[in-house]
């Protein structure tokens, strides 16, 4: 029996909600956090509502704010995916290609937050659907706030569109068409200069207010995008390392790395030379600036940002300038965290409020948040963390197979040769169900001669993985002198940190499992293996079965039969 477009729709949109909010106790512990926070958000916000902006600090005098503050940076963060795109397209680095998608997602996610918080800021949020183009009276083409919501949106379905089509693609086995492709590929690489560019104009055109209205104000926006937006990726592309089974190569780090270390150089230079051409020519323009950084008639409540954030920007320049520093991933993570903080604050706070003071009648209104712009705030920047968890544990899922059309054909990553994990694993897997006594786990380990297991659900679906090590650790976590001596022997430092007791399989396992598709090649499987410093991993096919284990001993016998 034929099946229908519809039912292929609800097929598709079954196993993208079984892959996207179906998760291990991790991941539903982060998303209850972020709902958190979105529900106080929501809450800080109908207040709001009601009650109008003056519930913030905002006053004629700074009319502008933290939220808007927040849009500005979310837009660099959207405008730096081209750093993934161009040499994924344009260069064919495999390494990144495999990961642009993120870049893409993270893009969507950022331009969506950046919409609500222009949402947040609308003093008549009903009439939003003016800003809206092809319904609202947008004062085209004068308006450069007309131009901002064009690129805006039209960023936003780029990166959409080519996220959902290559998605589609690859959930039916199949290579995306490049005729049809490459052309939106090609136009969101200006389009991304251009949307951080207008964004820059909407502060440049504005002829009275002398910190904004300067040249160079454009190219500073793109280059501090290109190195927060990067620098938060990089996080990212490491935490998805260590918390999934989707690997993502050393050198594909290493090049973004290397862009970030450019991208800050021009930064620091361009604000060098404002800071240069406002200081020399001491004018009274000078006053934005000098509050800024030195206070101005004993106001100076951003002093001490600015020059951390300066601070930060100098220290992440210097580690990403090295290479031992920059390929190093504690120096890296360390200069990452300091760059999307250091430009949060510059192109943040320290961009809207100088652009201020003083007023037209020379006063000066210190600024800062309220306790419900800040409730608002974090309310929407865990959403948009919400979102691009969701988008992806579905990108991921969609590479590894997990999500697939069932006649699809197998996944084959083309870029790796060699023996894949179905040739070199054992077949024969023991397995449990969570109930499964301790005792009775110990006796199939002992009579099997094997050192773990993994643990399936009702459907056969590995859930965890259960080890010697975990049966030891439940039985001597009593006496922590004795775990400690024996450190590394039996469980590794992280894993002696916990506290994971019980009597059944389902209390002391290991989830979410560490596992591997039967196409995964040898490559990363001794990646894998040396990377979570583990004994075996478990081999599942497209429906998260066990169907195999590699351990230490088959990856040494394939390696020796490749050298031989």
């Amino acid at each position: 029996m034929a099946v229908t477009a519809f039912q292929e729709i609800i097929l598709f949109l079954r196993g993208l909600s079984r892959v996207v909010f179906v998760g291990s106790k991790a991941f539903y512990g982060w998303m209850s956090f972020l709902t958190i926070f979105v529900l106080l958000g929501v809450w800080a916000y109908l207040f709001q509502w009601r009650e109008g902006l003056y519930v913030t600090n905002m006053r004629d005098q700074v009319s502008w704010g933290f939220y808007i503050s927040n849009f500005t940076f979310l837009v660099g963060v959207a405008a730096a995916a081209v750093l993934l795109i161009i040499p994924a397209y344009l260069y064919s680095f495999k390494a990144i290609k495999k990961i642009v998608v993120f870049g893409e997602f993270l893009a969507v996610s950022a331009i969506l937050a950046a919409l609500l918080f222009i949402g947040a800021d609308f003093g008549r949020p009903e009439r939003f659907w003016h800003a809206i183009p092809g319904l609202g009276t947008l004062n085209f083409p004068s308006s450069v706030l007309a131009w901002d919501m064009i690129v805006l949106n039209g960023y936003l379905c780029l990166n959409l569109f080519i996220s959902l089509y290559v998605g589609y693609y690859h959930y039916y086995g199949k290579e995306p068409k490049k005729a049809i492709l490459l052309p939106f590929i090609l136009l969101s690489i200006p389009w991304a200069a251009g949307l951080h560019t207008v964004t820059a104009f909407v502060y440049n055109g504005l002829a009275a207010r002398p910190f904004w209205n300067a040249s160079i104000l454009a190219p500073r926006f793109l280059a501090s995008a290109f190195c927060s937006g990067p620098a938060l990726m990089i996080i990212i592309f490491q935490v998805l390392r260590k918390l999934t089974d989707f690997r993502i190569e050393n050198k594909a780090i290493a090049k973004l790395a290397e862009m970030i270390a450019y991208a800050m150089a021009i930064n620091l230079f361009l604000l060098g030379a404002e800071i240069f051409k406002e200081y020399y020519s001491d004018t009274h323009h000078l006053s934005p600036l000098r509050y800024l950084y030195q206070g101005l008639h004993g106001h100076n409540r951003l002093v001490p940002w600015i020059w951390t954030a300066t601070a930060f920007n100098i220290i992440a320049f210097l580690l990403f300038l090295t290479p031992r520093t920059r390929n190093n991933l504690l120096t890296l993570n360390i200069g990452c965290a300091l760059v999307f903080i250091g430009v949060w604050i510059e192109k943040g706070m320290g961009l809207i409020i100088p652009g201020f003071i003083p007023d037209t009648l020379g006063e000066i209104y210190e600024y800062m948040p309220s306790r419900f712009e800040v409730m608002i705030s974090a309310g929407i920047w865990s959403f948009g963390a919400m979102l691009y968890t969701m988008f992806v544990r579905a990108a991921i899922a969609l590479d590894t197979g997990r999500l697939r059309h069932p006649d699809a054909p197998p996944v084959v990553h083309e870029e790796e040769k060699g023996p894949r994990a179905r040739d070199i694993m054992s077949t024969r897997v023991i397995a449990v169900r969570p109930e499964t006594s301790i005792e009775e786990v110990s006796k199939l380990l002992v009579s099997h001669r094997i050192s773990g297991l993994p643990v399936v659900d009702g459907d056969g679906k590995i859930i965890g993985v259960l080890s010697e090590s975990d049966i030891i650790f439940r039985e001597i976590h009593h006496e922590p002198h004795l775990v400690e001596k024996l450190g590394d022997m039996v469980l590794p430092r992280n894993l002696r940190a916990s506290d994971r007791t019980g009597s059944t399989a389902g209390e002391i396992m290991t989830s979410p499992p560490l596992t591997a598709q039967e196409e995964t090649p040898l490559k990363e499987l001794v990646q894998i293996i040396t990377e979570r410093k583990i004994k075996r991993i478990v081999v599942v096919d497209k429906d998260a079965r066990p169907v195999g284990v590699v351990s230490r001993i088959d990856i040494v016998k394939a390696l020796e039969h490749i050298s031989a």
